[in-house]
């Protein structure tokens, strides 16, 4: 019933797990079944009423989707070839400011400064990290078969609404193209209204909508 997440334990250092919800969804025997956890990521199509206050929505994850046809080079938006600095992972917690790691108070033990570090760690040790120039901006990308992601994005404080956040985006489109993706996914969170503007904006289309709830256990 609870599929039990082994890289969120061992991040986090209590256990984690994660359940979808479908027709044989029952609250009661979640419950019982929960107390081997200590935080359980819950995920649904459509919204649900829960009696147990310890669930709580966290989410609503947009995810948009575009084909890529013709995609523009951004001669100014670069791979990012130096060593992982405090300057680069101070843009991917930039990135996350409308996380549920964050906005979610009962997270209190740095859950998500690990996580994002984790994150923007792996995409530099797979040079899969395009930065504006002075690091005003960055983006994350990754490329299976056909399909590409762009994971983290973010443009510095100082530099936000001089148009970073398309470029990154269509230099991460040229990337991926370049390495035979054909079509290209973003996610991002409904509260988060300017980077749905900006990926509609863009062409994207919305692919799925998913609402995220976050079952925690003071122990």
């Amino acid at each position: 019933m609870i599929t039990p997440l082994p890289f969120d334990t061992q991040l986090f250092n209590y256990p984690v797990g994660r359940i979808s919800i479908n027709t044989d969804w029952n609250e009661e025997n979640f419950a019982i079944a929960a107390k081997e956890f200590q935080l359980i990521y819950l995920f649904s199509k459509s919204p649900v009423a829960f009696n147990n206050p310890s669930i709580q929505l966290v989410d609503i994850k947009m995810t948009f989707e575009k084909h890529i046809d013709n995609p523009t080079e951004i001669p100014e938006i670069k791979p990012f070839q130096k060593s992982l600095s405090k300057e680069l992972q101070d843009l991917a917690f930039e990135s996350g400011a409308y996380s549920r790691y964050k906005l979610d108070t009962r997270l209190n033990q740095e859950e998500f400064e690990k996580l994002y570090r984790i994150w923007i760690q792996k995409a530099w040790e797979s040079n899969s990290v395009l930065q504006a120039p002075d690091l005003q901006g960055m983006v994350t990308y990754s490329v299976d078969a056909k399909a590409a992601k762009v994971g983290l994005i973010a443009v510095s404080k100082e530099s936000q609404g001089k148009g970073w956040g398309k470029k990154l985006m269509k230099a991460a489109e040229a990337t991926a193209f370049s390495l035979g993706a054909e079509t290209i996914e973003v996610s991002t969170q409904e509260t988060n209204i300017p980077a749905c503007k900006l990926y509609e904006s863009l062409g994207y289309k919305l692919a799925e909508k998913t609402f995220v709830y976050h079952w925690y256990s003071e122990k």
